[in-house]
């Protein structure tokens, strides 16, 4: 599947839902459902894993000065499901959109397999 940005990812889909492990993460977080969704559909493909049929989406909570990562996977071709949360940071994240050490992930559009 070419995925190009979360717009794009979005609109190939009818609903979308939480897994039980993205809802114990966010209750962990101190976050709320609300705060994931808003993060999804206000933030940016940061990563693509095209063998696993998912995303990694940074995007910003509401009302606090804070980005999380949220994964979602889209092998559902009617849903999306967020299937965990975290809040990016040391050691492996310098902020939100990049890492510390290693290669860089990339975005990669158009695999053959996707």
């Amino acid at each position: 599947m070419y995925i190009t940005d979360v717009e794009d990812l979005l609109a190939r889909r009818q609903t979308m839902r939480l897994s039980d492990h993205a809802l114990r993460e966010t209750h962990k977080e101190s976050l709320r459902a609300s705060d994931i969704f808003h993060a999804i559909f206000n933030g940016r493909l940061l990563e693509h894993y095209p063998d696993r049929e998912r995303v990694l989406i940074a995007g910003p909570v509401p009302q606090l000065d804070l980005d999380i990562h949220v994964v979602c996977e889209y092998s559902d071709p009617v849903e999306l499901v967020a299937v965990t949360i975290y809040i990016p940071d040391r050691p492996k994240w310098v902020n939100a959109v990049l890492r510390t050490r290693g290669p860089q992930p990339s975005i990669r559009h158009g695999d053959a397999g996707g």
